[in-house]
């Protein structure tokens, strides 16, 4: 069984002050994966309560690579500090040190970054170190970075859907999004939605102004947004921007909500299995092509494609074929 350590003690390993014996208590504890985010929480609590401490995470970690050979109880008795902009490295390089003597099996990302994730059909409120709020759709992914977030720049990386209201910050210090297909959204204080999954990325504005910008074309001139616009970037790169959209339909799923306006079948079959993970296959095209409106409150794809079938005359089959590792609900009119 790992050593229970408690947040006292890994301070003092901050600061320089645990003896040989701690520092072995401390390897050990960082064995078991659950501490690993504990451990970081603890990191950046210590930082908040140091604010001589300023960090440059990139020159930290090329030293911490440096000091890799050497062993973790050879602190110095008296923490290194140093004047202006430079930084106090000795807490970060034995942190980096430590982990590197485990096989740095972290890797940088996982040390410069973390990752927030939602399952099918999770939705998850995230409350940033800037005090930004970010509600996190189904199946979606935001990286941030772990240290230094808002002193600088501020940088996430997204991939699925989120809704981000953001606190401005005395210095007017920038928010980026960024997504996997290079969009990039920058903002001061606002509140919008960024879409972005395997077709294509959508950004919704509520309130302020963003500044869009696609990073495969750098010559192009950035879109600006006004409320009520919502902008898509197609699997192209092509952006379209339009103006004065209900903004409701974009922001029903974080009630757990499927709000349609004349939406073809096809399209709704496809939201769902985006949401919940599923495969939904219409098994005719003219159903298909059909339309529907009106919102649907729906925790589950069952839930939503039943009341969908009712309302379309249909019938729903729930097989596991042909991929049995994820579930297949048919939709098939009844004639």
């Amino acid at each position: 069984m790992k050593p229970l350590l408690s947040k006292q003690t890994i301070w003092n390993f901050f600061e320089g002050k645990t003896t040989p014996l701690q520092n072995t208590l401390i390897q050990e504890w960082l064995l078991e994966s659950a501490n690993l985010e504990l451990y970081f929480q603890w990191l950046e609590d210590w930082e908040r309560e140091n604010p001589q401490f300023t960090p440059n995470v990139d020159q930290a970690y090329m030293r911490s690579l440096q000091l890799a050979g050497s062993a973790v109880d050879t602190a110095p008795e008296t923490p290194v500090r140093s004047l202006g902009n430079r930084i106090q490295l000795y807490p970060w390089a034995a942190a980096a040190c430590l982990l590197l003597t485990l096989g740095m099996y972290l890797g940088r990302d996982l040390w410069l970054y973390k990752r927030y994730e939602t399952g099918y059909g999770e939705i998850r409120t995230i409350r940033l170190p800037d005090n930004s709020r970010v509600s996190l759709n189904a199946h979606s992914s935001l990286t941030v970075p772990r240290f230094g977030f808002g002193s600088g720049s501020r940088e996430v990386q997204l991939s699925g859907e989120a809704e981000f209201a953001i606190q401005h910050l005395p210095g007017n210090q920038r928010f980026i999004v960024r997504t996997p297909d290079q969009l990039e959204v920058q903002v001061l204080g606002t509140e919008f939605i960024v879409y972005s999954r395997e077709r294509g990325s959508k950004v919704v504005l509520s309130q302020g102004k963003v500044q869009l910008r696609s990073l495969t074309d750098l010559t192009a001139q950035p879109v600006v947004m006004v409320p009520g616009d919502v902008a898509t970037l197609s699997m192209k790169g092509q952006l379209t921007l339009r103006h004065q959209q209900p903004l409701s339909t974009h922001q029903a799923w974080k009630h757990h909500r499927f709000m349609f306006e004349n939406t073809p079948v096809s399209e709704i079959a496809y939201q769902i299995s985006e949401q919940f993970g599923v495969n939904v296959v219409v098994s005719d095209s003219a159903l298909g092509r059909r339309t529907l409106g009106g919102t649907f409150q729906a925790k589950t794809a069952s839930d939503v494609l039943h009341v969908i079938a009712d309302i379309l005359n249909a019938q729903i089959t729930r097989t596991s074929q042909p991929d049995q590792s994820v579930e297949t609900f048919v939709l098939t009119p009844i004639h």
